[in-house]
């Protein structure tokens, strides 16, 4: 643009003025008698220098034109890549974010549910005894995920003693397809007794099993499945539970959220079955 408002001043502008100066020269010798060389000489530099000067303007601009481009360009692609880091970073967060969100569901929704508690009493009259047997009825909660209960513990805590029990794939049952009409009278409950050197470990009854996942070696809880958890009281305690004896444990699953029991044996044993919750 600067070159362009000066192009009075570009080099064939120069030659016409030093025509008509010529010309004004030529005049003025015949009437003065200056020396025109001198003057000639004089034109000529001029118009060289003033040449030189305005290429060196053009040849300016155009360098600081192509610095700015060149900045332009480099902020462009600085924009892009920190973009694309900016988008890349969101990305992650967001697959973290939903990653652990499905985490934190499954972990609150998984675990499972205490539906009642049964005792045995086996005294003849059932007052004069005590609760030998624990029958815990247990299912897993809605929505969750399965359950497997040999990766589960139960810790039990009575007049002050507290045990940690395990899974013994040995005491294990499935009536699901052929009923019983005695909870307390299959064999399995015989192998958890002094006997058998076993007084940290439950067995699994199994009442339920839509789904057929109930075995021996996994013992896994799905929906709709209903299970026993077998819990021999005096093996593990040494003494059965009385009347007004307090009961307080809790059934933890290896992933999920740890379902609490607690409970109070009543005043008076009538019969030998004894529901407790």
């Amino acid at each position: 643009m600067y070159i362009k408002n000066c192009e009075i001043f570009s080099f064939p502008a120069l030659t016409r003025l030093y025509t008509n100066i010529r010309i004004y020269i030529g005049w003025y010798r015949h009437t003065n008698g200056v020396n025109v060389m001198t003057i000639k000489r004089s034109l000529f530099s001029l118009a060289r220098s003033v040449k030189r000067q305005f290429n060196l303007k053009a040849d300016v601009k155009a360098e600081s034109g192509i610095g700015v481009l060149i900045i332009f360009i480099a902020l462009v692609l600085v924009a892009a890549v920190a973009a694309s880091v900016l988008i890349h970073t969101a990305g992650i967060l967001q697959q973290r974010a939903q990653s652990t969100g499905t985490s934190t569901i499954s972990q609150v929704s998984t675990g499972l549910v205490v539906n009642s508690i049964v005792g045995y009493d086996s005294a003849s009259p059932a007052e004069s005894g005590g609760i030998k047997y624990l029958a815990i009825m247990i299912s897993d909660n809605t929505g969750g995920n399965p359950v497997d209960l040999g990766n589960t513990t139960l810790t039990l805590t009575i007049n002050g003693v507290t045990s940690v029990l395990v899974y013994n794939s040995s005491v294990f049952v499935n009536m699901a397809s052929s009923g019983s009409n005695n909870l307390f009278g299959v064999s399995q409950w015989g192998l958890l007794s002094s006997a058998h050197h076993d007084p940290t470990s439950f067995g699994v009854l199994g009442i339920s099993d839509p789904q057929r996942a109930l075995n021996s070696a996994y013992p896994v809880i799905t929906p709709g499945a209903q299970v026993a958890i077998m819990v021999n009281v005096t093996n593990t305690f040494g003494s059965n539970l009385t009347q007004n004896t307090q009961v307080i444990g809790q059934l933890t699953p290896e992933t999920g959220v740890a379902t609490t029991i607690n409970f109070v044996a009543p005043e008076a044993f009538n019969t030998n079955a004894i529901t407790l919750t």
